[in-house]
């Protein structure tokens, strides 16, 4: 008898069920996995329905924006550097530090347009991918682009580096109209 229940205890534990994966309904998107915007589209190659050729023109051109793209990132390493840290004198305690990226980070005007070229060049690549997509994966590309915060050829534009000419004036109020 005590065989008989050893063997149904060990029944039981061995039918253990690992819990469902929980599943984060609000967390940001991935960046592609080339990182360029064009490697949103090629990520979803099969949402889009893409076919092989269209593909391979989207590599061709992924590949391009990418390499002007880390000419740029390598000019804008080179810029935004962090500002160095003081050595803590003898005997005291080290200063606490914020390491969040971007914190201490000095931006210029240099750095601001290199930003702006950057932005130009993968808008241009993208209207180039949209010219090989047809009219309904158009669309569907345009949705997946801004749903990752990626302005799409023809969609709503996302603010460029260095604001517009409007910010800092006063919104008007609701119901009074525009001055």
């Amino acid at each position: 008898m005590r065989k008989l229940f050893l063997a149904l205890v060990l029944v039981v534990a061995a039918c253990h069920h690992d819990p469902e994966p929980v599943h984060a309904k609000d967390m940001p998107p991935l960046p592609p996995s080339s990182g360029t915007p064009i490697g949103y589209l090629l990520d979803s190659a099969t949402d889009l329905k893409l076919d092989d050729n269209q593909v391979t023109k989207l590599r061709d051109l992924d590949a391009s924006l990418a390499a002007e793209d880390a000419d740029i990132d390598t000019q804008l390493r080179q810029i935004e550097r962090p500002e160095a840290e003081e050595p803590t004198p003898k005997g005291e305690k080290p200063r606490r530090h914020n390491n969040a990226p971007g914190i201490g980070m000095h931006t210029t005007a240099d750095a601001g347009k290199l930003h702006s070229m950057r932005d130009r060049q993968d808008q241009q690549a993208l209207t180039k991918a949209f010219a090989v997509l047809d009219t309904t994966q158009q669309t569907s590309a345009r949705k997946l682009l801004e749903e990752r915060g990626v302005s799409a050829p023809g969609g709503v534009q996302k603010p460029t580096h260095g604001g517009a000419e409007e910010d800092g004036q006063p919104l008007p109020e609701p119901g009074m109209g525009e001055p």
